[in-house]
């Protein structure tokens, strides 16, 4: 059954890593307003039939919304199923290699809860996060962070970036990130990883401001250019 997070926010996951010992998650997320009849499948993942049953006995999903493109995943079978309207950033349409019925922009409000958050120069151009404004203040990113992954060492309750060589600018990624801040949040999901529960604006502002671990991520930077030199046409020179 999905996990619930708040009365409003769902979530359900795929374990990847464990063969290796190094469990981790990937993540996607159920977000419904009942008073208006909004549900909204985010970055949507495999559901078992038990959970498909669960969302068709409370009328199935109504809009389905991405963080970026690579997250697409399960969109077209769901679609096909529930006939749910496909949203996307104006900045994901050009990537799409799949059907959408609208677009919406930065900082647009979506049924006047899930406002659209976009963090430019950290990875993907067209890369969103979500933020849910009337539930207690709740971010759900995509690939921008990640939460807690044993595979990259970084801990449950903690957040961390897990590819830094994909980061276009790492100066300027630790800039833009800042963005976040300007918003009142306690809960902060992600992509990949475990989510922080709470005290997430803290936690996310630690991050930001840790030279040592913006040092480290430097060097774990140069680590993944030699492994994958093509990475570096990422870097803006």
């Amino acid at each position: 059954m999905l996990t619930e997070l708040t009365p409003h926010l769902f979530t359900w996951s795929e374990i990847h890593g464990a063969s290796r010992n190094q469990a981790y998650h990937w993540n996607s997320f159920f977000v419904h307003d009942e008073s208006i009849s909004i549900r909204v499948l985010i970055d949507p993942l495999p559901l078992s039939e038990s959970e498909i049953q669960w969302l068709d006995n409370i009328g199935g999903p109504t809009h389905l919304i991405l963080t970026c493109t690579y997250h697409e995943r399960c969109l077209r079978k769901f679609k096909q199923k529930w006939g749910c309207e496909v949203l996307l950033h104006e900045k994901q349409a050009p990537e799409a290699e799949f059907a959408f019925d609208n677009t919406f922009a930065d900082r647009d409000v979506l049924w006047d809860f899930i406002e659209v958050v976009r963090v430019p120069d950290v990875r993907h151009c067209e890369e969103v996060s979500f933020y849910l404004r009337p539930f207690g203040g709740t971010f759900i990113c995509g690939d921008l962070l990640s939460g807690g992954r044993k595979d990259k060492g970084i801990p449950d309750g903690k957040i961390g970036i897990n590819a830094p060589e994909y980061l276009v600018n790492i100066n300027k990624a630790r800039f833009s990130l800042r963005i976040l801040l300007h918003f009142e949040f306690d809960l902060m999901c992600f992509g990949h990883g475990s989510p922080v529960v709470s005290g997430a604006k803290d936690v996310l502002r630690h991050f930001i401001e840790c030279d040592t671990t913006w040092k480290d991520l430097v060097q774990k930077r140069e680590e993944g250019f030699l492994l994958n030199p093509e990475l570096k046409k990422l870097h803006y020179k």
